[in-house]
């Protein structure tokens, strides 16, 4: 009964997942035909809730605040997701997407990074990702570029004394220097909803093989009386 229960209780999460899944798709499908707005003309409905909002801004870049997002991985390469401060024209501090760069052979070093360094007109969207509730700290190991492990915003404002605007900006450009593998949606829905058949067919299995060796245990016992 409790293997039974906690695979249905997988099957119906999964089912949530999908919803949920679904609702982002549709959203930013949605987004995706608005033109693109100022920073200044989000509201703050919108910033509860970014992923995939265009927008334009032109990016100040502030030395020395530089992140290496860790354990990321891209087409098959570990490495980091390299993340930098800029300032934008109405003076909201906000993080912008480099992209993702592999890692050296040697944790103690970290991989040179071509950040942005004047002023830069910027046309991106808007993220943010979902915290992980098994490991959501910052931990961030302070140096010229420091190293992250969860992009946690209030310890980083904690850190650097200041107030950051809750999501990342994910620059659209075609001549951009490096790869950006986040996407809204990592998993579609669909294949949610084919994890939670996948549960409930082994529910529905693991059922049918109890039930028989229950009847079988009846019989055995009808036998012997």
């Amino acid at each position: 009964m409790v293997a039974f229960s906690i695979l249905v209780n997988l099957g119906l999460w999964q089912l949530s997942r999908a919803e949920e899944k679904s609702e982002i798709e549709q959203q930013v499908n949605q987004r995706e035909q608005f033109p693109a707005i100022s920073l200044e003309q989000l509201s703050d409905q919108m910033v509860v809730n970014p992923v995939g909002i265009r927008v334009h801004f032109n990016a100040q870049p502030i030395k020395g605040k530089y992140l290496l997002l860790d354990n990321q991985n891209f087409e098959g390469k570990v490495g980091y997701l390299a993340l930098q401060l800029t300032r934008s024209e109405g003076g909201k501090m906000v993080l912008v997407e480099r992209g993702f760069v592999a890692a050296p052979a040697l944790r103690s070093d970290l991989p040179d990074v071509n950040w942005l360094e004047q002023p830069q007109a910027l046309n991106g969207r808007l993220y943010r990702k979902s915290a992980n509730p098994l490991s959501h700290d910052l931990q961030l190991e302070p140096g010229s570029v420091s190293r992250i492990q969860n992009l946690n915003f209030e310890q980083l404002e904690q850190h650097w004394q200041m107030s950051i605007e809750p999501y990342v900006i994910q620059p659209i450009s075609d001549s951009w220097p490096y790869a950006q593998p986040w996407q809204p949606v990592s998993m579609n829905s669909e294949k949610h909803r084919g994890y939670a058949v996948q549960w409930f067919a082994m529910a529905a299995a693991l059922a049918v093989l109890s039930g028989l060796l229950l009847l079988r245990t009846i019989r055995k016992g009808a036998t012997h009386d």
